[in-house]
This record gives C-alpha cells, structure tokens and sequence, in this order.
C-alpha cells in the first residue's frame, strides 16, 4: 500500500469517525426524500405539479449534499490542518501536504456519489422515484457541479486562517446560496428577479442542469456555463491563494 494510499484510508476513518458529517451529507439527503415524498403523496396538488416535484425533490437533494460539503466540510479540515500545523509539519516529511489535499478531495468526492447513488437507489425501492431520464445529461451536471462547489470550497480553505473563519465563510455563503439556488422553493415558485439570480449561483446551476436531466432533457447552457467558469475561475484562485502554513 502505497503512502498517498495510506493517507487517504487513514482520513476516511477520521471522517467516518464524525457522526454529524456522515448524518448531513448521507443520511439527510434521504431523509429530505422522504419527507417530500409523503407530502407530495397527501397533497391536492395535480398530475403535473407531482410530476415536477418528483424531479425536484431528489435533484435538490443530491445539490444539497455536494453544497454541504463543499461550503462547510471540505474548507473547515483543511483549515483546521493548516491551523494545528499539519500542512506545515508534512511539508518536512517524506509525504507532501498536497497528498492530504488530494485525499480529502478524494473522501469528498466518494461520499458525494455515494449519497447520489443512495438517493437513486433509495428513491426508486421505496418511493417509486424515476431514475434521470437523461444519463448523460445527468452525468456532466453532477461532474460539473461537484467541479464548482468543491472549487468554491478550496478557496474558503484558502483564504480562511483558521477552523473557525472557514466555518463562518461557509455558513454565510450555505444559507443565501439554499435561498436564491431554489433548494427552499422551486424556480418556478420563485419571484423573477430571484429566479433569475439563482441562475448564475453554484448551487442554483447546479440544482436546474441536475432537474432538466431527471426531467429528460439537456441542461441549459446557460447553467452549464455558470458551473463551467466557476469550477475553472474557483480551482484557479484556490491554487494561488492556498497557504500550507
């Protein structure tokens, strides 16, 4: 077992080892599906509004998941690394710091498809939800997505110099991003001008290319390029400002 191998299975049992990362970004998203799903099934609403919701509910679900880990997990350990002196006392040792960054993006990454993969699975054994009637349509808005909020979340471990700063990026960045991105309220519920800002954040790009892609039909261009240039801009900035000490 190679180093880089070592580092990343010792920081996936770090990371199992903290119940409320594995309830937030496993175990919410099914809840969240659940919870939809009984309220959709009891209410008045007709066909085609169910219908909508059926896409909605497990798209927001997985964009939920990825937005929790990239704005609140991923920046918050490794700031917290860089702030004990981790980072700084690998970067003396034989195993450089850029291994653990590549092995938390690894960990993240895996717990993102797994929890997509559980909302799929989850969903169509016990709900009855339709799998993404575009694959591929589904594929590249989840890539594209994970691409742009984990970008964004390297740049809060970048900038942040400490735990505590990076949480409280997080958080102010989590709230107004559920708010205009449309995890609280679908798009089409939303005012115009919300709507219309939603469109050009990570999370409301992300969650609409993922809805088209349930729905049957290729995501937009315009949220494809919102998370395109994100993800490019995002990975850019964190590899000049990313600090080890």
């Amino acid at each position: 077992m190679s180093g880089r191998t070592k580092l990343t299975y010792v920081e996936t049992k770090l990371f199992l080892r903290d119940p409320t990362a594995v309830f937030f970004v496993i175990a919410l998203p099914i809840m969240l599906l659940t919870i939809f799903h009984f309220v959709t099934e009891k209410s008045q609403d007709d066909a085609a509004t169910k219908e909508s919701m059926e896409a909605f509910v497990p798209a927001m679900a997985i964009s939920l998941c990825l937005t929790m880990l990239a704005l609140n997990l991923l920046p918050t350990t490794l700031a917290t690394y860089r702030e004990k002196g981790i980072l700084r006392r690998m970067a003396a040792s034989p195993v450089h710091p850029a291994n653990l960054l590549l092995a938390q993006l690894v960990i993240n990454l895996a717990t993102a498809t797994l929890s997509a993969v559980l909302v799929l699975v989850v969903g169509r054994a016990a709900f009855d939800t339709q799998a993404p009637e575009g694959v591929g349509a589904f594929v590249v808005s989840f890539a594209l997505g994970t691409w742009a909020l984990f970008a964004i979340g390297l740049v809060i471990a970048a900038v942040a110099p400490g735990s505590k700063a990076a949480t409280a990026i997080g958080l102010s960045l989590l709230f107004p991003s559920l708010f205009f991105g449309g995890a609280f309220v679908p798009k089409e519920d939303m005012p115009a001008t919300l709507s219309t800002i939603g469109d050009y954040t990570p999370l409301g790009a992300a969650l609409q290319a993922l809805r088209d892609s349930w729905e049957g039909q290729w995501p937009q261009t315009l949220h494809l390029s919102v998370l395109a240039v994100l993800a490019v801009v995002g990975t850019a900035a964190a590899a000049k400002l990313f600090r080890w000490e």
